[in-house]
Order: C-alpha cells, then structure tokens, then sequence
C-alpha cells in the first residue's frame, strides 16, 4: 500500500486502530520507553548535537517486520546498543529516524527509503526508525505501528517510541529527524531535521565510503 493511501486506509479501519476514538491499551513496556544502561556501552558525556555520544535508550518494535507476524507478542526488545559495534565489522554506520503518522514529510521520506537503502545496506549502513505518534498528534500504539509497517512495507528494524524519546534531539513538530551515528563510539555524526534526502544521503555515503577503505 503506497504512502498517499494512509488517511484513507486509517479511516477505513476505525476504531481498530489508533485512528479511531478508543485506543488499545499498549502492552506492558510500552508506555515509556526509558534510557538503558548496557555493559559496555560508551560513556559520556552524552548530548543531543553532532560530536556528542548519544545516550543509549530501549524500545520495544520488530527487528525484520517483513520477515514475522505483526502481533504483540512478536514484540522485541531493542535498544540503541544493540548496534554498538567498536570494531565496525557488522555496523559501519547506524541512521537514526522518527516517524509519526500525521508526518507528510515522513510518509514521503518512508516511501523514498527502498531506494537508498537497498544499496548501502551490504555496505554496512543500518537503519533504525521509531514511530512516535499518531494522526492526531498523541502517543503511537502497536495498531500504529503496524499500520506503518504494512503501509510503507517496512524492511529494517523499526520500533515504537510513544514517550518520544528522541524528543532530546528536535521537537515533534520538526520531523522527521535523522541522525547518522557512529557505530564504533555512539558519537553523532550529523543532524538531519525534516526531510533533506539531497544533504543527507550524500553524506551517509560519503561516510560509508571512509569505512569501507582499505
């Protein structure tokens, strides 16, 4: 289902979703996602701006949504530290998004994303994003996220971030943010706020291109 169907395929299910008037109540561990502490995680200090070491946080989502059954019990636990890598054989670079179903920049962004992706991805580029609220602005569910994942076909880890976690990093109104980070330390490397696939694809390449030198 294409991007532009969202409203309509949200309206259509009604109050099966979170587009309808009483929304599920979220599994346990949902509710606020919080910072985790991880063995070996780097330490601070952590920040929000490019040059910092982003704080380590824990989700709950789906690490390949294409490949499981979209249920609350398939649920996994994933944080930000799963994707450490000081040695970058596995992650050479991890790309860090929000998105929210009222967000029209998203849902171009996500329609968009196949055609960066599938490219960069054998090159050690890992993709995270997180939904973070619905249609009405108010704290994504599970029907939410799944209601993404099947629109857009979602094909890398994604998660739920109702508490809006990554709100350290740039107000909800202004997404969707991206930030490219280094997998070997969890430094920031650059901040994208809204949509900018002309500014940031390049430097993700560019950045992969350093990586993969001999």
């Amino acid at each position: 289902m294409g991007a532009p169907r969202l409203a309509a395929y949200c309206s259509l299910l009604g109050a099966t979703l979170a587009c309808g008037t009483n929304k599920p109540e979220l599994p346990p561990g949902l509710e606020r996602p919080e910072h985790c502490v991880a063995v070996g995680y780097p330490d601070g200090p952590y920040g929000t701006e490019p040059g910092a070491v982003i704080r380590n946080a824990c989700f709950s989502g789906f690490r390949a949504p294409h490949r499981v059954a979209h249920t609350p019990e398939g649920l996994e636990p994933i944080a930000l530290s799963d994707y450490h890598d000081p040695e970058g054989d596995a992650v050479r670079l991890l790309v860090l998004n929000t998105a929210a179903l009222w967000c029209a920049a998203c849902r171009i962004e996500h329609e968009s994303l196949p055609r960066y992706l599938e490219p960069l991805r054998p090159r050690g580029l890992v993709f995270l994003s997180a939904v973070f609220q619905d249609e009405r602005h108010e704290p994504a569910d599970f029907d939410d996220l799944v209601l993404w994942i099947e629109t857009f076909d979602t094909r890398f880890p994604i998660v739920l971030d109702p508490g809006y976690s990554f709100g350290l990093y740039a107000s909800a109104e202004t997404a969707p943010l991206n930030l490219v980070v280094d997998p070997k330390t969890m430094t920031i490397l650059a901040k994208f706020v809204g949509d900018q696939p002309a500014v940031m694809w390049p430097f993700v390449e560019a950045e992969l291109a350093k990586r993969s030198a001999p």
